[in-house]
């Protein structure tokens, strides 16, 4: 579902990166490369850590200001780190380039999962959901289950 969001801005936010900041191909490229793993990482590991309780703060603390929400500051900040260190920018344009990926990110997330007030909107996220995949997840988790009780069981 994310890689779905992040794929259709891609292009949008390389286009406007190169234009913006006057990077490269490669550099434009890079950069979004280093903003998805960055968000995949946010999402899998730093979010998820707490339980639903990440999702919840980031969602209370608001989406509409990324940049003083501290449920975002790690992924802000290795964002900025990887385009300095991994991509070889200034940190001046580092800080623009991130700035304002993150921004575009977050609103596509706001678009496609939020009401008018800012509120998770249940109706527009299930929408999103593939419930095939859960299915499929679903049985192999049960799947894995079956089989650590079999070695439990000795069998």
């Amino acid at each position: 579902m994310f890689q779905e969001i992040y794929n259709d801005i891609q292009t949008k936010i390389q286009q406007q990166i190169q234009e913006k900041f006057g990077l490269s191909a490669d550099q434009t490229t890079q950069s979004t490369n280093v903003l998805l793993e960055n968000f995949k990482k946010f999402f899998s590991e730093d979010l998820m850590a707490g339980g639903m309780k990440g999702l919840k703060d980031m969602m209370s603390n608001g989406l509409a200001d990324i940049k003083n929400n501290p449920t975002l500051h790690n992924l802000r900040e290795n964002v900025l780190n990887d385009l300095v260190n991994k991509v070889g920018l200034s940190q001046e344009t580092a800080q623009k380039v991130r700035d304002f990926s993150l921004t575009e990110v977050f609103d596509r997330f706001r678009t496609e999962f939020m009401d008018e007030t800012g509120k998770p909107d249940l109706t527009k996220i299930m929408s999103k959901l593939n419930l095939a995949d859960f299915q499929t997840q679903a049985q192999e988790m049960m799947s894995k289950m079956g089989m650590d009780f079999g070695k439990f069981f000795g069998k």
